[in-house]
């Protein structure tokens, strides 16, 4: 079980951790659905009501990640080009941080993304939503590809990863990590100020490590 939570930290980091948007603050909450996954039915019983929420500020963005058996909190600051991610994952507790060299690191082992732009519309949240393809072409060459729907009324100018190149905010998308299928999907969108305070982590308690040292130790079954 732990291994399917980690997947699903590393996905919504993934996806969101160089998102900066224009003339935005405001908080995005997204549902999580596992339909299709092929996990076991108690793995979707604890993750029933998973959900993710998107604090954006400026150059800051705060994404939270809960469900029964874990607590993810992460903090991204593109002006830094840091950020720091706290993981509660069924009582262990673990702290990764990441500075500009290490971010770079990651990006240069990234995927390939490629985007095709497609013509079906439709409305989520209240806005209205583009569709594409996203294909993502690792190093070893294998390949994923995945429909994203897209709202220009949120533009980005700093996508990575996951959506880089994509001309909006990604509000629903589907994708596969660790051999787990998930979909994420725009509940609410509200603009708002978001305090500073949002962007504070609480530290105490948590193991400092890596995201890799994590991965490591979650696939050979240790904690």
């Amino acid at each position: 079980m732990k291994k399917i939570l980690l997947a699903l930290s590393v996905a919504l980091l993934s996806a969101f951790s160089g998102i900066a948007q224009k003339n935005f603050e405001g908080v995005i909450t997204l549902g999580i659905s596992f339909e299709n996954s092929g996990l076991p039915p108690e793995a979707l019983t604890m993750l029933k009501g998973a959900e993710s929420v998107i604090y954006i500020k400026g150059d800051k963005r705060r994404v939270d990640m809960n469900t029964a058996m874990q607590s993810t909190v992460s903090v991204f600051d593109n002006k830094t080009k840091t950020s720091v991610m706290t993981m509660d994952i069924m009582g262990q507790k673990y702290l990764i941080k990441m500075n500009e060299a290490d971010l770079k690191k990651e990006k240069e082992s990234a995927p390939v993304t490629t985007i095709k732009y497609l013509d079906e519309t439709k409305e989520i949240a209240g806005y209205k939503c583009k569709k594409a393809e996203v294909t993502m072409k690792t190093k070893d060459g294998k390949e994923e590809t995945f429909i994203v729907f897209y709202t220009e009324e949120i533009p980005t100018n700093d996508l990575k990863n996951t959506f880089e190149g994509l001309k909006g905010f990604p509000l629903e998308y589907t994708i596969s990590q660790s051999g787990v299928k998930m979909t994420f999907t725009t509940k609410t969108i509200v603009k708002e100020p978001v305090p500073d305070a949002k962007f504070e982590l609480v530290k105490d308690g948590y193991k400092e490590t890596t995201l890799e040292e994590l991965q490591k130790s979650m696939m050979s079954g240790g904690n």
